[in-house]
This record gives structure tokens, C-alpha cells and sequence, in this order.
């Protein structure tokens, strides 16, 4: 999203957009009724449009994403799975490595699964180095398969790969048509405690594995020092920690000159977009000056994590959209959908009312990006929701305005 931007062809595009996602739609659709892993229509020769070119870096209004957790998805190259009580080969311990890797998106692509489904983008989980440390909460091990415990934003996670596997990535999506986004999380580093240096990693950041500081004596002022924010208002939730992640102080030099380095690195690899993890507990006005340093460099789609509860309208969300240079996750639009579609606890007349009132607050509202369900919350199909009520969600969303994102699996 560029602020400002204006595309003068843009209700032809619009109209292109709806009727290239009514056929993915139908696609899905006969797939889940057919019970079929992959669905079964063609429809890559309706993608092949310059607007969904992965020349095209900054607008993707008529791109579908999907979102893959990285470790969740497929082990395309089991020599790089974590050793010992980090990994669960069964994947039944869902708090450990299951062994999914790049590798594993490679020949996905390559055997035109994406491409036969009609996505235009992928969305991967943090590429960086995550902590290796296996945590135990409460009786329980918990590992970064996520990605969002990460100690080094200049290195990959070796269990995803190298970086000549994630330049691999990039080039066989590439070939494909394909575009990638990575999920990057500026906002903090890993679990730390301030009083107890033993504790998982107690948040070290690394540049490029040489060690810049720890949370505990951090003389340098790396780190905010605050406490666990209790969220009772904006400024509490930038400046204390993210439940006991280790709360990154983006207003000293070196950290802001970090980062600005590091996603250079990622944007030189030939990422095409970015999505931003907890954009609402970060100060905005250094998001700002980073998105301004991104576009000076190589500017990409990037989009935003600002999370709202089930019924939230917040200002503060719509402002940020406006004017941080970044887009958002539209939660507002997530959270009516599921209420219509899935919970039959909305009517369609508030689902207009949220489609009329989110058009007529953001600026960029087909720069927003749609979804029905993500990791941080419950999937949108359940035993008690039936297959028909995710099939009217899906039409509705990847026939309406904004950037469509498709959680991974809900094609099966």
C-alpha cells in the first residue's frame, strides 16, 4: 500500500479481481464437496494478468494469498529437522517441530499445487533464526516452530533451511508466478525473565551470530524493562512487554539501524511483501520511519498485525492504516464474516454496515487484507460448522474488496 496511490483503471481491475476469484471460489468449493486434496479446475491462464506479476511488488489488490506455517506444511528435506526433544516426528505434540521446510514449498510449487488452486502469493512464516531452546511452561515444551521467538534477523531458521534453500524458494515461486511474503517480528526478540539469566535464552539478540545483548543487564538500553503489559491502554502496550517477550527499544540507534538493515537483507533476496507482527505495540513513529526506509530501498506490499477483539472499531487501527505506510490484517472484516457465516449471531445488514463504514475510513480499503480465520484464532471450520457455511465465507471473501488470505488447509 502506498499512500496516495491511485490506479485510474481501477474499477476495470476491480471487476477482473472479482471474476477471477468467483472461479477460485467455485474451485474451492467443488474441492471441498468433491473431498478431494487438490481442487480440480484449471484456472491458471485467468491469473495471467500483470496486476498479479511477481514484478508487480506494491499492489496486491488482485492477488490471493496463502498463509503457510512453514514448520506445519510439508518436510521436503528431513536432514534439517531439529534433533531431540525439539522434535516430534508424529507431529501429535503440537508445541514441538514437526519438520516442515522450504524444501517442503519447493516441490508443492513445483508440482503446481498453488498454481492449480489459484494462489498468486505465499505468506511464510518468519524466516529468521528462532531460539533453540525448548521452554518448558507449566510441565509442557514449547519450541520457536512458529517463528516468533527469534534471536538472529540476519540468519535463517535452520530448520527451514539455508539461505541458498530460501533463495531456491523465492527462485521457484518466481518461475511459477508465484509472489512470497515473510511474516517478520520486529517487536521483540524471545521469553526472557529479568531476574533469572537460565531461562530460555533471556531474549539475546544476535547480528548476523555475532551477540548484541541480553535482556538482563542491558546496559546498552536494547530492551524496555516495564514489566507484562496489561493492555489497559495504547502507550502500555508499546512500551512493556508482550506477555514475557523480551520488549525490543526501538528508539535506541543500533536497534533502529538493525532493522532497517536486516529487512534489506530479506527485501535483496527478492521478497515481494511483508507482513508485520504486532504493529499496535510498536511506537508508530519509528513503523514510519522504516516503511520509509524500505520504500527509498525496494519497496514491497507490507501489511500489519494490528489484532481487534470479536466486536472492536478501533481509531487508533483505522489511523495506522491511513498513514503508517503500511496496510492491515482487516479483523473488523474477519470478525463480521465469522459472525455471519459461522456463528449466525450477525445479520447481513451489519455485514453491509461493516462493508460500507471500513470503505468509507481507510483510505486504501482494497489494500486491507481479508481473511476468516489465521493462527490466532480458532480455524473458521469446526465439527460444529459444516462445510456449506466455509464455502459461503470463502465466496463472500474472495469476491469482496481487499487482498483475500487463505489459511492453510482450509482448501482440504
Amino acid at each position: 500500500m502506498i499512500a496516495g496511490y491511485y490506479n485510474p483503471n481501477e474499477r476495470w481491475i476491480n471487476l477482473l479481481n472479482v471474476t477471477r476469484r468467483f472461479i477460485l471460489s467455485i474451485t474451492l468449493t467443488l474441492g471441498l464437496l468433491a473431498g478431494s486434496a487438490l481442487p480440480f479446475l484449471p484456472v491458471t491462464s485467468v491469473y495471467a494478468d500483470a496486476d498479479t506479476a511477481v514484478s508487480n511488488k506494491q499492489n496486491f489488490s488482485t492477488d490471493v494469498i496463502y498463509q503457510i506455517f512453514t514448520d506445519r506444511f510439508l518436510d521436503g528435506d528431513p536432514s534439517n529437522n531439529p534433533s531431540g526433544e525439539a522434535y516430534d516426528a508424529s507431529c501429535t505434540n503440537l508445541k514441538l517441530y514437526c519438520g516442515g521446510d522450504w524444501q517442503g514449498l519447493i516441490n508443492k510449487i513445483n508440482d503446481n499445487y498453488f498454481t492449480d488452486l489459484g494462489i498468486t502469493a505465499l505468506w511464510i512464516s518468519q524466516p529468521v533464526e528462532n531460539i533453540h531452546t525448548v521452554i518448558n511452561y507449566s510441565g509442557v515444551n514449547s519450541t520457536s516452530y512458529h517463528g516468533y521467538w527469534a534471536r538472529d534477523f540476519k540468519t535463517t531458521n535452520p530448520y527451514f533451511g539455508s539461505m541458498t534453500d530460501f533463495q531456491n524458494l523465492i527462485q521457484a515461486a518466481h518461475a511459477k508466478g508465484i509472489k512470497v511474503i515473510i511474516d517478520f517480528a520486529p517487536n521483540h526478540t524471545s521469553p526472557a525473565m529479568e531476574t533469572n539469566t537460565s531461562f530460555a535464552e533471556n531474549g539475546k539478540l544476535y547480528d548476523n551470530g555475532a551477540l548484541l545483548g541480553g535482556y538482563t543487564n542491558d546496559t546498552k538500553g536494547y530492551f524496555h524493562h516495564y514489566g507484562g503489559s496489561d493492555f489497559s491502554s495504547l502507550e502500555n502496550g508499546i512500551y512493556k512487554n508482550l506477555y514475557d517477550l523480551a520488549d525490543l527499544n526501538h528508539n535506541n540507534s543500533t536497534i533502529d539501524q538493525y532493522f532497517k538493515d536486516a529487512i534489506k537483507l530479506w527485501l535483496d533476496m527478492g521478497v515481494d511483501g511483508i507482513r508485520v507482527d504486532a504493529v499496535k505495540h510498536m511506537p508508530e513513529g519509528w513503523q514510519k520511519s522504516w516503511m520509509s526506509s524500505i520504500y527509498d530501498y525496494k519497496p514491497v506490499f507490507t501489511f500489519g498485525e494490528w489484532f481487534l477483539g470479536s466486536s472492536a472499531s478501533d481509531a487508533d487501527n483505522t489511523r495506522f492504516a491511513n498513514t503508517s505506510g503500511m496496510s492491515l490484517l482487516d479483523f473488523r472484516f474477519t470478525h463480521e464474516v465469522r459472525n455471519v457465516f459461522r456463528n449466525n449471531s450477525s445479520t447481513m445488514y451489519a455485514l453491509d454496515s461493516m462493508i460500507n463504514s471500513t470503505a468509507a475510513e481507510y483510505a486504501q480499503v482494497n489494500d486491507q487484507v481479508t481473511f476468516i480465520d489465521n493462527h490466532d484464532m480458532d480455524r473458521f471450520k469446526t465439527n460444529t460448522v459444516n462445510n456449506r457455511h466455509l464455502e459461503q465465507a470463502l465466496v463472500f471473501t474472495l469476491t469482496s474488496r481487499g487482498v483475500p488470505a487463505i489459511y492453510y488447509g482450509t482448501e482440504q
